[in-house]
């Protein structure tokens, strides 16, 4: 089995390199990528400590880089990348993402202040697998009860309803603009080429708030070199999956497919398994080779 798309406790998954390693064997997948937010560390690990004596498939070196795309914050997978070169192009985009979630993380308490939302601060610094998002939403849920009704109770209770249509969302009052936060998607791609590798635009039905998605895939492949897509992930409907390989093939987009498992913390995201083949997954036919 394929699964190109999973996160570890270097950003923000619920098991080490050497646990996930361990349920990869258990689950029989033969070809895989961890694919942490804005960081390699992963492969790093993997490959310093010897790990590949321990998952005998092919372990493809992946990152999940947050970019912007006109005034919308997505996410683009780079697969089969040079480890050390990108990584040091990684690494300096990080130190650029926390600035931003340190700053954003005061400017949405003082939106709350604003609307008379009470809050108490979790001690818990911002650190991988806890960003801003989540530190704020955490403060208000401290205080759920004199919270409800002024606020949309899946602002207070739903992880990535509050990111997707708060925080990301220009409309809200919650939306922190981000676009100096992280870098332009054409920087970003022509640096993963530079380094050997392969990018991929990741879930796009995750997106919420871009409603036009075939006119945001037509003006990516006009203004980007966009390398492919990922058709199968848990957000991707099966109908929605068989309208966008066939976008792919007519384009001529490479297709990934990963779970985007985390872990038990996230219900949608506990399996580490999708149902592509070899022949679906094209974009094993450039990275492998």
């Amino acid at each position: 089995m394929i699964d190109l798309h999973m996160h570890t406790k270097y950003s923000d998954g619920e098991f080490s390199v050497r646990d996930l390693l361990e349920i990869l064997k258990r689950e029989r997948i033969i070809i895989a990528s961890m694919t942490d937010h804005n960081s390699c560390d992963a492969h790093v690990e993997y490959r310093d400590m010897g790990y590949d004596k321990i998952f005998e498939g092919s372990m493809i070196t992946g990152t999940e880089l947050q970019t912007i795309k006109d005034r919308y914050l997505i996410e683009v997978l780079v697969y089969g990348f040079n480890l050390d070169e990108f990584k040091k192009y990684v690494d300096e985009t990080r130190r650029t993402f926390w600035d931003f979630h340190h700053s954003a993380y005061q400017e949405l308490l003082k939106r709350a202040r604003k609307m008379g939302l009470k809050y108490i601060e979790p001690s818990r610094p911002l650190e991988n697998g806890y960003y801003c998002n989540m530190k704020f939403q955490e403060a208000i849920q401290a205080c759920r009860e004199e919270n409800l009704g002024k606020i949309p109770i899946e602002m207070l209770d739903n992880h990535l309803y509050f990111y997707r249509h708060e925080f990301q969302n220009p409309d809200s009052i919650f939306f922190v603009d981000n676009t100096k936060a992280f870098p332009n998607i054409n920087e970003l791609i022509r640096v993963a080429h530079e380094c050997g590798g392969t990018a991929i635009l990741a879930h796009i039905d995750e997106y919420q708030s871009i409603e036009n998605k075939d006119e945001f895939l037509d003006d990516l492949l006009a203004t980007t070199d966009i390398d492919g897509m990922e058709c199968f992930h848990p957000a991707i409907s099966r109908e929605n999956r068989v309208k966008y390989i066939e976008y792919a093939k007519n384009h001529g987009l490479l297709v990934t497919a990963g779970s985007d498992f985390h872990g038990s913390y996230l219900p949608h995201r506990r399996k580490i398994n999708t149902e592509a083949t070899l022949e679906e997954v094209t974009a094993l036919r450039k990275i492998l080779k």
